[in-house]
């Protein structure tokens, strides 16, 4: 069978999906993942054939709308919702034409959440199934540890009103691009009412763990919860010399790291980081293209190094709170805290202090020197490092994209 998954997002949105795309072809299919031209590399070098769209995400991210969504909206989910329709409209002219070009190529399409309208129509035009991969809980429910938007972790009617709205909101922001595609279609108009219907209908697998998402009883039953998607580390990767004499000159490090989010304000990060560190005595790995570089004896920028090689050997992770980064850190079995810029980061952000994994997140627009501090010297509690390493234990266990690919590909 032909199956063509579509991504869209950063690398965070992407690698997941190349992760299920493996699981996929090692079933025997023939697969394609389709997505952002920054994506390219990710996905061919874990032999992959890729399908690009006209978008660099990266880029993107760099406008002024893009930062606008970064910086402007910690805390604020309706705020950025208006910010995020806007960076939405920038890229759905091209993202349209990808997702055309994708047309009489599969005889199923999984789209993710961004792509979800778009892709819904195609299968539609082409007569094929289409199901759905999603990485964090969009779907309305009164549980609040399964509610994006949610407030309250336990069962509350404002929960479910307040996911409601957010995914009438998202349905505003991420079906841009979809009416392009059906006016080139020929295809009726659905508006966000066909957002809302494609996502309570089309069979969708969810790739978290069940620590962090519970599965509430008022989701739909086409939902299913199988575990998040990770890669492994490569088998052939090495560290650079100056990060393992940087592991090899002390006690175990923390890591910092706010992936494509480090576009914005990375010299005041790099500030508040080494001086929170310092007053914590602890080292630091700092993570990101802007903040390569030594920083004393005990703080090391790195760029590009895989999560599954370097959490395990950190005493603590401090990210964004992306779900890859999240459960990248879960399965390593230590303490973390979220740092929440948009998107899915504050729900997990939440989750992780709801499951007792690291203490409450800070907000970007309250990050400051003395915050951090605090919440690093939290990350050591003995009681924290026991239940980050006992979750991590039951999470690495799960079978994530096993089971998603029997969710997914009807004859798997």
């Amino acid at each position: 069978m032909r199956i063509t998954l579509v991504g869209g997002g950063s690398r965070g949105d992407v690698q997941p999906i190349v992760a299920l795309a493996q699981g996929i072809a090692a079933a025997g299919h023939e697969v394609t993942v389709a997505a952002s031209v920054d994506s390219g590399p990710l996905v061919t070098s874990h032999g992959l054939r890729f399908a690009p769209f006209d978008i660099s995400i990266a880029s993107q991210m760099q406008t002024s709308a893009g930062r606008a969504w970064i910086a402007d909206s910690a805390g604020r989910p309706f705020r950025e919702l208006r910010h995020m329709r806007q960076v939405y409209a920038e890229t759905a002219a091209p993202l349209a034409e990808g997702i055309l070009s994708l047309s009489g190529t599969a005889d199923l399409f999984i789209s993710g959440i961004l792509t979800l309208d778009s892709v819904a129509s195609l299968a539609q035009h082409d007569s094929v199934p289409h199901t759905t991969a999603l990485l964090c809980p969009f779907h309305p429910t009164a549980d609040g540890r399964a509610g994006l938007t949610a407030q309250l972790p336990h069962v509350r009617p404002a929960n479910l009103t307040r996911t409601k709205v957010a995914r009438w909101m998202l349905s505003r922001s991420v079906t841009q691009a979809g009416r392009l595609v059906r006016s080139r279609l020929g295809m009726p108009e659905t508006g966000p009412k066909g957002f809302v219907r494609a996502l309570e209908t089309v069979t969708a697998a969810l790739g978290a763990s069940p620590i962090l998402v519970p599965t509430p009883r008022d989701w739909p039953r086409t939902v299913t919860m199988t575990g998040p998607w990770t890669l492994p580390a490569p088998e052939a990767w090495q560290p650079p010399a100056d990060l393992q004499s940087f592991l090899d000159g002390g006690a175990p490090p923390l890591y910092l790291g706010f992936g494509s989010m480090s576009v914005v304000q990375p010299e005041r990060i790099r500030e508040v980081a080494t001086a929170a560190a310092r007053a914590a005595g602890v080292r630091l790995v700092l993570a990101g293209t802007d903040l390569v570089g030594p920083d004393g004896d005990d703080a090391l920028g790195v760029a590009d190094v895989p999560h599954a090689w370097l959490f395990p050997r950190m005493a603590g992770i401090v990210h964004h709170g992306g779900a890859g980064t999240t459960h990248a850190a879960l399965l390593a079995g230590v303490p973390q805290l979220a740092v929440p810029h948009i998107a899915d980061q504050p729900y997990f952000g939440r989750r992780i202090r709801e499951e007792g994994l690291g203490p409450a997140p800070i907000g970007l627009d309250k990050l400051t020197a003395e915050r951090l501090t605090e919440r690093l010297r939290a990350l050591t509690d003995p009681d924290l490092v026991r239940r980050a390493r006992e979750a991590g234990e039951e999470a690495r266990a799960e079978r994530g994209v096993v089971n998603a690919v029997e969710v997914l590909v009807p004859s798997a």
